[in-house]
């Protein structure tokens, strides 16, 4: 009896054995389940870790669009308009400021050519100035003898002239003597005088007016000079 009972203790653990070695899942899906152990798509995510296009937006950072505006800062346009600080065409207008067709119109205001030209020996400094003051009067015979006093008498345009003196020996002619030489004005107011003492002749235009004796130029001719 006894070796019966030993014999079937020894059946009992050896079947209890032989069912433990038929089960293995259980036992390594426990010991060894790495996909709960290294799950490194939770522990390194490096989408959320090392999010660059946060922590370094350049184009925030660095804006030179902004900080460089040289459209504003360097606007040459505004600073440097030439166009308004040299405007030739108001500042040197020469057409206005030289206009030497009205400042020196010889012809009417000071007839310089005629003035310039030596005729009868009358130079601009012999000429005798009676355009204000002073009798307009040329004098000959008698004292002053076969000459003109004054010879070369300056008036203005409008103004008379009285010749005084024997024209019966001192024939009175227009114009430039023959013996001499230069081109007075046309038409010449003095007229050709023969007779009488006296007559006188009014000078409307400005001009250089020449005359002298029939008898006795070239010695005895003078000029009126109208200014």
């Amino acid at each position: 009896m006894r070796t019966n009972f030993i014999l079937g203790s020894a059946l009992l653990m050896a079947g209890m054995m032989a069912g433990c070695s038929d089960d293995p899942a259980p036992v390594t899906d426990a010991a060894t389940d790495t996909g709960a152990i290294v799950d490194t798509g939770t522990a390194t995510d490096t989408g959320t870790t090392t999010d660059t296009g946060t922590t370094t937006d350049a184009g925030t950072v660095t804006d030179t669009g902004t900080a460089t505006d040289t459209g504003t800062t360097t606007d040459s346009g505004t600073t440097t308009d030439a166009g308004t600080v040299t405007d030739t065409g108001s500042t040197t207008d020469a057409g206005s400021t030289t206009d030497a067709g009205t400042v020196t119109d010889t012809g009417s205001a000071t007839d310089a050519g005629a003035a310039l030209m030596e005729i009868h020996g009358c130079t601009e400094a012999m000429y005798v100035d009676r355009r204000t003051t002073g009798e307009r009067s040329v004098t000959f015979g008698g004292v002053v003898g076969s000459a003109y006093s004054p010879r070369c008498m300056i008036i203005s345009a409008g103004q008379m002239v009285n010749f005084s003196g024997p024209f019966t020996s001192h024939p009175l002619r227009t114009g430039v003597a023959p013996s001499q030489s230069g081109t007075g004005a046309t038409p010449n107011p003095i007229a050709n005088t023969d007779s009488g003492s006296s007559v006188s002749f009014t000078f409307a235009t400005p001009g250089i007016y020449p005359y002298y004796c029939n008898f006795h130029q070239p010695s005895m001719a003078g000029v009126i000079l109208v200014r």
